[in-house]
Order: structure tokens, then sequence, then C-alpha cells
């Protein structure tokens, strides 16, 4: 295919997106139409990416971290559940084919993108970003400057309450308000991890500040004529998170040291470790100096982990002992 006489993008053009294309079209031979069109899709995602975190619109300014900064982007979606790992998957797979195809060579890539972005059980070993409140109100508060009201009350459903970012966006807010003002507690249903919650009751306690959250989100809600959740009509949860105000938001989450909305999760999980146990969750434990903990409080952590485990990992919406650990650290090495 014939190249333009300039060095930008390689020679393929002024535009990124455009020239990855002619770079993929050259690179197949003119064939595979089908191949071509989903990786400049996912290629034109990523140019979307470079150009709102960086302002490049020149793949020859394409370095390495940005490439591992982006697989942690895909990363973070797919551990918030906003994107599947098969998606993620395909998506730093392409980007490989397109520079290869751009640049002549394969020196510039994403290794295995399967494990950057796969979903694999792991145990915490650092406080969740968020966990100390001040950080936390710091971070929100930035949003409401930032008039991305709907993305601060979803991040403060997640730190209160220990929600999903999609439960926090589908919930049925005024059904939570009844059942907060009746028992004191909500029945997380929508917006749930693989639908189970239609069928199996998770019932969440709310305190203080998860009274806040429920409050504010309900105003927000109603001031911007939202239906029982926090979707305008006609406005898709896709729109919302992953062109709208929730992505909005994540970077000036990322600019107070919050690393996502899943981290407000974990966070919400080491405080009602707490609650339940009176004692500190292994996270904390571990990253707290040593001469502020009694000695004996690690053996009896480990005991009540096992004990309390199931009752949290139920609140969290799982039914299973081993993904805790990716909430509230472990003692076992």
């Amino acid at each position: 295919m014939y190249k333009f006489p300039s060095t930008r993008n390689f020679g393929y053009g002024k535009q990124i997106a455009w020239a990855g294309h002619q770079a993929l079209r050259a690179y197949y031979g003119q064939g595979h139409y089908a191949t071509v069109q989903a990786h400049f899709s996912r290629w034109r995602q990523f140019c979307d990416w470079l150009r709102a975190y960086y302002g490049i619109h020149d793949a020859v300014e394409i370095r390495q971290h940005h490439l591992n900064e982006y697989a942690q982007h895909l990363a973070q979606q797919v551990e918030e559940e906003v994107m599947a790992v098969a998606y993620a998957q395909n998506l730093l797979s392409s980007i490989n084919t397109t520079l290869k195809a751009l640049r002549g060579d394969g020196r510039l890539r994403i290794d295995s993108p399967s494990k950057q972005v796969g979903r694999r059980s792991h145990i915490r070993r650092e406080l969740p970003s968020g966990y100390d409140w001040e950080q936390f109100e710091s971070a929100v508060d930035a949003l409401e400057k930032a008039n991305l009201l709907r993305a601060c009350a979803v991040a403060r459903l997640c730190r209160t309450l220990g929600l999903r970012l999609r439960e926090a966006v589908l919930g049925d807010i005024p059904r939570w308000l009844r059942e907060r003002d009746e028992r004191g507690e909500i029945d997380v249903r929508e917006g749930t991890k693989g639908g189970r919650g239609k069928e199996v009751a998770r019932w969440v306690p709310v305190d203080g500040a998860g009274d806040y959250a429920l409050d504010y989100a309900d105003l927000i809600r109603l001031d911007l004529d939202c239906g029982t959740n926090l979707l305008k009509p006609h406005e898709s949860y896709d729109s919302l998170v992953n062109d709208g105000e929730i992505h909005k938001a994540r970077a000036i989450l990322h600019r107070h040291g919050i690393k996502g909305y899943h981290d407000l999760r974990a966070a919400w999980a080491c405080d009602r470790y707490y609650e339940l146990a009176f004692r500190h969750p292994p996270v904390v434990l571990q990253n707290a100096p040593s001469d502020e903990m009694p000695e004996d409080e690690a053996e009896a952590t480990e005991t009540l982990a096992k004990e309390l485990g199931l009752e949290l990992a139920q609140e969290l919406g799982h039914n299973r002992l081993d993904v805790l650990a990716a909430y509230i650290g472990s003692h076992r090495r």
C-alpha cells in the first residue's frame, strides 16, 4: 500500500486511528476484511484513550508505559465487571497486531494479554485506595466541583455499602430507602453478578455513612429526572459508564489516589470486617507499624476470618470464602 512521505504515524497518514486501519489493510494484503475491521475497531478505542489521557495523536509517540497503563486500565474495568475478560484480551491483542503493522516490528507490544487482564483470585497486599476517609472525601468533593454528580453518588454507594459499580448504577433507590427505614439494611438485587440477585436475597447493613449515600443518590436521581436508578430515560448503562460521566470521573479519582470503584468496595469490606470482628482485617495489620498492633492480633484475626468470612462474603455478593482475601487480605503467605 502507498505510504505518505511524512513520518507521522509511520507514514500511514495524519490521523492515528485511520493510519492504523491503513497499516492493517497493508499487513493483511488487502484481504481478511472482517479481521481488519475487528482489529481497527479495537485499535480506535485505544486511540481514544491515548488522546483523552495523554493527548497523543501520532503513533510514533507511543511508548511501552502507555501500553502498560492501558492494560491496567482494562484490568480495572474487568475487575469492576464493566468489561468481559475475553473482550479485554481481544483489545490488547489487536493493539499488538496494529502496532506491528504500523512499525514493521514487534518490539513494542503488550506481553501476554491474558495475564494482564485475566480475572484471577489474589490476596490483597496493599490497603484499598479510599480506605482513608479523608482521601475519599477529598475525591468526592472534586467530583462534585466537576459537576459529576452521579459519579459522586456511585462512589459514595460503593464506599459505604460495598456495592459493585453496576449495582450502584442500577439499584432501585426508592426500594432501598424503604428497606433502610423498615429494617436498617437493603437488599441488593439489580445489577448483581450473574443476575443471581433476582433469586438470592443479599442484605447489606446501612450505617450513618450509608444513610447519607442513599439520601444523596436519591436527591441526584430526582434532580436529574432519572428513573428508579441513576440512569436517565433512554440512557443505557454502557453510555453512562464507558462513554459518559462514570468514565470521566475515573481521571479525577486517579488524581486523588483512588484506583477505581472496586477499591472503594474493598475499603468497605475492611471496615465491615472490623465491625463484625472488632479487630482489624489482615491487610490493615500487614500495612500498620508493628508497634501499633498487639502481638496476638494476627493469630486471632485469622481464626475470626474463618468464622465471619462467610457472612461478609455473602454481604459482598459472593458465596465463596476464597475470594474474600482479594478484599481484606490473608495471613497465609
